[in-house]
Order: C-alpha cells, then sequence, then structure tokens
C-alpha cells in the first residue's frame, strides 16, 4: 500500500513521545529492574540512584538503539538489510555479545527449548531468504512480525536478536505509517511462553495473533484488516 506521509510523520512523533514506554519495554523484556518512572527520568539526563553501574549502562543502549532506529528513519536511512540489522544489534546488545554488530560465527542454543537454532555457515542465505519474504508481502504489519520471528528463531547473533528482531519490525512498521509498538510489560510473560512454542514448532500464526491482539489494546480500533491483511499460515 501507499505510503501516507502524514501517516509516517505522526508514526515517528508517537516514537519519540513514547521513547521512555518503548525503552521501559525493552529493559523489561530483558528482566531489568528499572520502573517506568525511572526510565523517564534517565531519559531526562538525571542519574537514577540505587542501580547497578551495569544494569545503567545497559539501559542506556537501549534508549541509544532506539534513538538510532528513528533517527534512520527520519532521514530516509532504514531498510530492512543485514547492515542495518548489525548496527542496531551493535548497539542494543554492546558489552552483552560476542562479536556486536557481526553474525555469529558459531553454535547458539535457547534455554526452555529444544529446538537448535540453525548452523553459522548458513546464516547469510537464511537471512536473503528473510529480505525475499518480506519483499514478496504486502501488509506492513505482517512483514515486521515476521521479521521479529525469524530473527529471533533464527539467533543471526550471540545475544541481542529478539530486540534486533522488534527494532527490524519497528523500522518496517513507523516507515510505512504504523505506530511503535514493543512487547508491553504485563505481556512478556505470555510473549515468552508463546516464543517457547514458536521455536519448537516454527508455526508463526499463534505469535502473529499475539502481536495483532497486543497492538489493537495499544491502539484500540485498529485491525489488520484495516490495512490490507494477507495472512497466510506457511
Amino acid at each position: 500500500m501507499p505510503i501516507n506521509p502524514k501517516e509516517r510523520e505522526k508514526a515517528i512523533f508517537i516514537a519519540k513521545k513514547n521513547l521512555a514506554s518503548l525503552v521501559y519495554d525493552f529493559q523489561t523484556l530483558e528482566g531489568m529492574p528499572f520502573t517506568l518512572p525511572e526510565v523517564q527520568t534517565y531519559l531526562q539526563g538525571i542519574t537514577v540512584g540505587g542501580h547497578k553501574v551495569e544494569d545503567e549502562e545497559k539501559l542506556k543502549q537501549q534508549a541509544l538503539a532506539w534513538k538510532y532506529l528513528i533517527s534512520l528513519i527520519e532521514h530516509n536511512k532504514f531498510n530492512f538489510s543485514k547492515s542495518v540489522a548489525c548496527d542496531l544489534q551493535k548497539i542494543v546488545a554492546k558489552d552483552e555479545a560476542l562479536n556486536p554488530g557481526e553474525f555469529r560465527d558459531g553454535q547458539v542454543w535457547i534455554r526452555g527449548t529444544g529446538y537448535v537454532p540453525p548452523q553459522h555457515d548458513g546464516l547469510d542465505e537464511k537471512f536473503e531468504g528473510l529480505c525475499l519474504r518480506i519483499q514478496r508481502i504486502k501488509n506492513n504489519f505482517e512483514k515486521g512480525v515476521i521479521a521479529s520471528l525469524d530473527m529471533a528463531r533464527n539467533q543471526y547473533f550471540y545475544d541481542g536478536n529478539k530486540r534486533t528482531g522488534l527494532l527490524m519490525m519497528n523500522g518496517i512498521f513507523i516507515s510505512n505509517g504504523l505506530m511503535p509498538f514493543s512487547v508491553p510489560s504485563k505481556s512478556v510473560l505470555a510473549y515468552n511462553t508463546k516464543m517457547l512454542d514458536f521455536y519448537a514448532t516454527g508455526n508463526e500464526k499463534t505469535m502473529f495473533e499475539f502481536f495483532e491482539k497486543e497492538y489493537a489494546k495499544e491502539y484500540p480500533g485498529f485491525s489488520v484488516d484495516m490495512i490490507g491483511y494477507t495472512w497466510k499460515e506457511k
């Protein structure tokens, strides 16, 4: 569907206005200890006491990653590519991951599931396949969700895969006039539980329904039917 410049401008505005909430949801996803008021205070440039230095550093990186993404979109430099994904992962997983900003060069495992992500030597081909799949999808909400799920399941990086996938999802959303979205803190348990099932089965349908439901809660009145819904189960 054609991009409405006013909707895109509105989406960027909402992302900036709701930056604290987006960062808060990210750090909650990682089990970090900050409250929303503390995140708001931190983003105002005021030091938040009572937390470990490493936690504050990690919080800083979550904020920088969101700011970088929004800047890319504002300057029409966001595109769904390996280079952009690597740039975002390098920021969001700084000091957490081996080889930040690069696809992993070894095997990884996911706790809580018997599913084993693909071997590292096939990751470039996997990502190229994802890019081609996204190009064929017409619905921008569907594109974003598929990107997020694929990046989480294939584990292209040593760490920060879910967050990088969610950032790339939002790059697709905001660039195309959809409002920004992250997994709400109150729904993290449901998200993690459903993701474990998704890792094991690869069935995207349940996760797509989860994202659609949560997005509609955040933005009442939303329906994928409003934006040319084309979802078909693989």
